[in-house]
């Protein structure tokens, strides 16, 4: 029986670890991998003490933190189920079943993928999911950005201010964004839509130089530097669907303490229903959900 289960270690959930060890309690922190969505970022320059590096440095630095506290992490371990069993939940992962008192859930999010040949060879080589992130790379470049929702807008107002060329490849017969972000999108002058689009093949050999797409039954191709796929995320919360309450996103509801609807499970970063996704957002959620999990178990003795 440990005091606490955190699921997840990308920022959020290794926050949550350094804190947790800072208290001494007996934990453990179950992960696919360390980092998360952080290793998908080409460049990070506003995370807070670090001027510019890439996001697979920056999870570096995140992992080098946890040796201070002597913190190990079960790595290849995917959480399968959470189960309440009396005033305390039992975790299953693929390989192990693990009880707490208290569980912090920091799964975080799973970009939607097009699914077409070149986007996984080139992904971090000019095939992102980060315009905040990897924007600037593209000062007086052309980028794609593939999507017609919100997202694909809000990546097309960030990239105006450092591409040459913007091209948004929609699936759909019109943007499908609010209304508001579809007249700022109207206001873009380097920009192009391509509507009933459907995105065929990324193109390149060791970076991005085009992309291949569909349009009405015919082939067409347009060369760019850089592809953003926009199409959506998936919160990674199935397997505590039957336990907590969840929006129609699938993200799970907390409130500022980041308390779930099941006392002594919180739950910090993009999995979620915060407003905003960003690494440092997610590692102060994380800070929180710790400091309330103490909380919570200092009033269980």
């Amino acid at each position: 029986m440990k005091e606490l289960i955190i699921i997840g270690a990308g920022p959020a959930g290794l926050s949550a670890a350094i804190y947790a060890a800072r208290q001494k309690l007996d934990f453990v922190v179950l992960t696919v991998n360390i980092g998360g969505q952080t290793n998908w970022s080409t460049e990070v320059g506003n995370y807070l003490g670090f001027h510019l590096l890439s996001g697979e440095e920056l999870a570096q630095k995140f992992e080098e933190h946890l040796t201070d506290y002597n913190i190990r992490v079960k790595e290849n371990e995917p959480v399968v189920q959470i189960k309440k069993k009396g005033r305390s939940f039992v975790v299953k992962t693929e390989k192990n079943n693990y009880e707490a008192k208290a569980v912090i859930i920091a799964s975080g999010k799973q970009p939607k993928f097009l699914q077409v040949p070149g986007e996984k060879k080139l992904y971090g080589r000019g095939v992102t999911h980060c315009a905040t992130c990897d924007a600037p790379l593209y000062e007086g470049k052309t980028a794609v950005i593939v999507g017609g929702g919100n997202s694909a807008v809000e990546a097309a107002m960030i990239l105006e201010k450092y591409a040459k060329k913007i091209y948004v490849l929609n699936i759909g017969k019109k943007i499908s964004a609010e209304p508001f972000l579809v007249r700022k999108l109207r206001k873009i002058r380097n920009l192009e839509v391509v509507n009933n689009a459907r995105a065929a093949e990324i193109l390149g050999d060791k970076s991005v130089s085009g992309i291949n797409f569909e349009q009405q039954g015919r082939q067409k191709k347009l060369k760019a530097d850089g592809i953003f796929v926009e199409i959506g995320l998936i919160p990674n919360t199935k397997f505590c669907a039957g336990l907590v309450k969840l929006n129609k996103k699938k993200e799970i509801k907390v409130n500022k303490e980041m308390n779930t609807s099941i006392p002594g499970v919180f739950a910090a970063g993009d999995c979620n229903d915060g407003i905003e996704k960003q690494i440092i957002v997610a590692a102060g959620e994380g800070c929180v959900a710790l400091l309330q999990a103490v909380n919570y178990l200092q009033k269980l003795k």
